[in-house]
Order: structure tokens, then sequence, then C-alpha cells
């Protein structure tokens, strides 16, 4: 095969998500090149081997291979060095942020704009230019990154990377000076659509996080992810990925006699009626005295939840909640992102699960604002237990956010 049929199968296996394929034709590339004397194409493939081995988790050798090239460059003549430096430049900046090192990957996607301009290749530069803003932003929050980002949109003419480093630019004057509770929307993602309506749907955890609720891949290393994936769900790889996913999408992640408890109460029972339904369903099935007193107490605390809420504004004077499977579906729209970033799930996975959690919460919830107090019900009797707490308190300014925003997915799409 020639060299150029050989970049066009390495860059064939990572569209199709076959990293180790297309790391093994690059590695090769590089070796044939670098023995015929080709250094400057040489050290770029070798650059592009680093990025695919990141993006497939693999930072050790990702950093092996861009230290490799970043040397190899530094021996080039100056007069052969420009066009490699700049895409070097450009994929050292995603090894790097794959790896946690955002301030360093911020630097050389910034070099990665100023080299690819002084080239005269405004589509690269445009690319390295947005890179590194979500840098800057990610490294020093959107306070930090002001001046920063102002200095970069006057390095660019006018088009489409001034317009998109513009328009982070104006996000992060907008956004709070605090790190999570915030709503952030990835300029490069679709923000309408059948998967942004259903990604909407984690959209309480992405605010609370402040990540982006509308893309697959989130900001952080899969090494990020794979450590939050065993720390709160004990998923060490793909089997414990998809066995949490589908407890998720079957709400069995939540204690079903929440569920069992919200079933029994129809549209205007009283409470003692509603008891009085709990009591039969129980009988039933044969539960001992103490299983129904646990029963009445997640009514009651249910009950309160239900008042405050009516209080705090998520309820009306006199809504309740009838499922808490919301907590669960969000959730699994969160979880299907973590391990495709994790690299647990391939993307047609991710999406499947996705948009599944999407279609169930449609159908248990007729707006975006009872998904949304379900949502919350489901995650303060998990975690909060009638403590009305700081966790409680976020949740509440997520649900003001998304629903009161003007940017908000849920002020922009439809349910369902």
């Amino acid at each position: 095969m020639t060299m150029q049929a050989d970049l066009e199968q390495a860059r064939r296996y990572e569209r199709q998500g076959r990293s180790d394929e297309a790391a093994a034709v690059y590695s090769g590339l590089a070796r044939a090149l670098q023995e015929g004397g080709d250094w400057p194409t040489a050290i770029v493939v070798r650059a592009r081997l680093a990025r695919v081995l990141a993006d497939s988790g693999n930072s050790a050798q990702a950093l092996r291979n861009l230290a490799t090239a970043d040397q190899a460059l530094a021996r080039l003549p100056a007069d052969a060095a420009a066009g490699p430096r700049a895409a070097v430049d450009a994929q050292a900046a995603h090894v790097l942020a794959a790896a946690g090192r955002t301030a360093e990957a911020a630097r050389r996607a910034w070099a990665a704009t100023t080299g690819h301009l002084a080239l005269g290749d405004r589509a690269r530069a445009d690319r390295a230019a947005v890179h590194a803003a979500k840098l800057i932003v990610k490294d020093a929050g959107p306070r930090g990154a002001l001046e920063p980002l102002r200095a970069l949109l006057a390095l660019l003419p006018p088009g489409d990377g001034h317009h998109r480093v513009a328009a982070l630019l104006a996000g992060a004057e907008r956004r709070p000076d605090r790190i999570y509770d915030v709503l952030v929307t990835d300029i490069d993602a679709p923000v309408w659509g059948r998967l942004a309506g259903a990604l909407a749907v984690g959209a309480h955890l992405a605010v609370g996080n402040g990540v982006a609720w509308n893309t697959m891949l989130g900001d952080r290393s899969p090494e990020a992810d794979r450590h939050l994936l065993e720390r709160d769900w004990g998923i060490t790889g793909a089997a414990g990925w998809r066995e949490q996913a589908d407890e998720l999408l079957k709400a069995e992640n939540s204690d079903p006699r929440v569920h069992a408890v919200l079933l029994q109460r129809r549209r205007g029972m009283r409470e003692r009626d509603w008891r009085e339904a709990i009591v039969a369903w129980a009988r039933e099935y044969d539960f001992e005295d103490a299983v129904i007193g646990d029963l009445f107490a997640i009514a009651d605390v249910v009950q309160r939840y239900e008042a405050r809420f009516r209080a705090d504004g998520l309820l009306a004077p006199d809504g309740r909640v009838d499922s808490v499977h919301g907590y669960d579906y969000g959730r699994a729209v969160n979880l299907a992102r973590w391990g495709l970033n994790a690299r647990f799930c391939d993307a047609e996975a991710a999406e499947e699960v996705v948009l599944r959690a999407a279609h169930l919460a449609g159908q248990a919830y007729d707006s975006w604002t009872s998904f949304s107090t379900g949502y919350i019900l489901g995650r303060m009797l998990k975690f909060d237990r009638g403590e009305f707490g700081e966790m409680y308190e976020e949740s509440l300014l997520g649900h003001r956010i998304l629903i009161e925003d003007p940017e908000s997915p849920w002020r922009l799409l439809a349910w369902g």
C-alpha cells in the first residue's frame, strides 16, 4: 500500500472505532517513514498515533509517543519544522487533555492556532482555537478564562473559529462564578433533535457537575470516568457497566418499596384511604406488620417532600409525584456517557441506553417539570432521607436553572 492508502486506512479505522487497528497502521507507517528519511511526515504521523492511543484510554503509551515526536521535532531544521510543529501541537493538546494535564493542553492548542495561522491554514487554526478556548475555560473556570479568551479572540480573523470562540467567551461571561450547578452547552454538539432531547433527560446531573448536557463524550479523561464508575458504582469493566445500565433502565436501582407505595395512591385519594390501600396491597403478599410500618414511613416522607416541593414551587398547590423512576432514567443517561468515555461501551451501545432512558421517561411523565420532581424525589429518598440538607438545595437549584434559564434544553425542547 502507498503512504496515502495507509493513512486513509488508519483514518477509516478511527471512524469505525477500531483504535487498536488504527494505532497499528500509524505505528508501522511512522516507522517506515523514519527508515525512509522522511522525518517531518514521520513526526506528524507519530503525533497522530499518540492521539489515537489517548482517545482509546492508553494515556501512558500516548504520552511516550508524543515525547518521541517532540524530541524528533526539536532536531528538525527550522525551515522544515513549522508545518510539523503546528500539527504536533494540535495533537498534543488532545493527548495532554486526555491525561488530565489541561493547562499544558491549552498552551499546545494555542500554539497550534498561531502555527496554523502563520501557515495560512485557516481551517486547522479555527479547530485548534476552539479547542484551546474550551481547555482554557476548563482549566481556569469561566471567570479566570475571560482575559485569555479575549486575547485568543483577538488573534483570529473573522470566520467560523472567531464566531465559535466568541460564543465561548459570551458563555463564560454569563456563567456564575462557580464550577458546579451551572448550565453548560457544548457549542460543537447538537442542541436539537432526538439525541439532544434524550441527553436533556440527564441534564440534572450535568448541571450539578458543571458539564455540557448535550454531548455524549464529556471533557474528563477516560481515567477520571473509570475512577468515578469504580468508586460510585462498583463498575470496573464492560460487563459491570452493562449490568448497571440495564438495572437503571428497568428502574431497579432505587428502593422498589417507594414505587409500590406510590402506586397505591390514586388521584384525589385522602391520606387515610392511601394507608388503607397500602395495607390491602401488603396483605396480598403476606407482608408482616413491620414491613407495613416501613411502607407507612415511606409514605410519610413522600408527603413531607411533596409539601416542601409545593412551598418551593416545584409542585403546584395540588400537585404530587406519581413516580420516582425518573431518577434512574436520568442517571442512565449519564452512566451511558461515562461508560463511553471510560471505553466500557461503544457509541452505539451508549446512544441506545440514552435513547431508551428518554423513551421510558416519556412514558412515565408528561412534562419536564413532572420528570424533574420525580427525579428529585427519587434522589432525596435515596440519599437525603428527609433531612432537606445540602443535597436538596443543590437539586432545587438545578431544577430552577433548567426550568428558568432561557438557554436550557427544557425551555427549548418539547417533552417526550
